[in-house]
């Protein structure tokens, strides 16, 4: 069974599942575990990191990685989805946009702040899929929840009349969402007109396998480009573990922080998570305080001989 990271440059119009699975059939079929760190919209093209054999263990971890999308945003009107594949909440009828306005605008959308998701989302509503509501002739009662976007730069405008952002952001953040509270606040109506997703961290669709699942990459083309797990922990802040930390935290003990050697930091802030590695042990964990010390709690623990390179 292969364990590792596969990163692809999904295309326009693929479900990820579909990618999902055609990789695990590539690989050997049920012999094969694989699974997704974070679906892309199949309006979406971009960066899909697919994970196998143990990988699978460490979803949450990939799925906190920072992520940049260029996205374009189509003024006049908003839709049901918030992007392109959604009805026309109004008359579809393209308005122009102030570029001073929509620079001014921006600034308001960084940092920490509450977004509505999509009526047609995968977020929970009382249980139930937000999309699953939606799709049923309901209207979901959709919750603002905070997320967090680093950057948005303007990047001009196409030849139709889109605005075009570079978007920076942390894990749970609806792009779709800013472009509509984008026309709302300039007071134009808009939605998400097309969406690349560039990175995941240090994943880029730059150095992915294209992906088509009409056309599939062999399994040979696939291991070639299998990234070991061991990548994570130039994402997180890692430490190195003696032979004591490291029984107890592949028993399930906490151990002192002060007890370990850091090794380097990461994008991924340390209240999300660190990585710790030991003769024998790759552990995904996360801090907390204990008796006025931080300490690291074993979330995830995996055999080194796994993940290694």
């Amino acid at each position: 069974m292969y364990n590792g990271l596969i990163v692809l440059d999904k295309i326009y119009g693929a479900p990820s599942r579909a990618c999902v699975n055609g990789v695990g059939a590539a690989l050997g079929g049920r012999k094969q575990k694989t699974g997704h760190a974070g679906t892309l919209d199949t309006t979406a093209s971009g960066t899909l990191i697919v994970l196998a054999g143990y990988a699978t263990r460490l979803s949450e971890a990939v799925m906190n990685l920072p992520k940049t999308y260029e996205a374009r945003v189509a003024f006049g009107w908003e839709t049901s989805t918030d992007d392109a594949s959604g009805e026309p909440l109004s008359e579809p009828e393209t308005a122009d946009y102030d570029e001073a306005a929509l620079k001014s605008c921006l600034p308001a959308f960084c940092g920490v702040r509450l977004q509505t998701p999509p009526r047609v989302s995968a977020v929970k509503v009382e249980g139930t899929r937000a999309h699953k509501l939606a799709r049923a002739g309901s209207d979901p009662a959709i919750r603002p929840r905070p997320v967090n976007i680093t950057s948005i730069t303007y990047l001009g405008r196409t030849e139709i009349g889109e605005a075009r952002l570079l978007v920076r952001c942390h894990r749970g953040t609806y792009v779709r969402s800013l472009a509509r509270d984008l026309g709302r606040m300039i007071g134009t109506g808009a939605h998400l007109s097309g969406l690349r997703r560039l990175n995941v961290g240090c994943y880029t669709c730059e150095n992915a396998l294209p992906y088509n699942p009409q056309q599939r990459p062999t399994a040979d083309e696939l291991v070639r480009t299998l990234a070991p797990v061991e990548t994570l922990a130039t994402q997180y802040y890692s430490y190195e573990a003696n032979s004591f930390c490291e029984k107890r935290l592949s028993n399930g003990l906490n151990v002192y922080l002060s007890f370990m050697n850091r090794l380097g930091g990461g994008v991924v802030p340390i209240n999300d998570g660190v990585v710790v590695l030991g003769r024998d042990l790759f552990c995904l964990g996360y801090i907390k305080c204990e008796n006025g010390r931080a300490v690291v709690c074993p979330r995830v623990n995996l055999p080194r001989a796994a993940v290694l390179p």
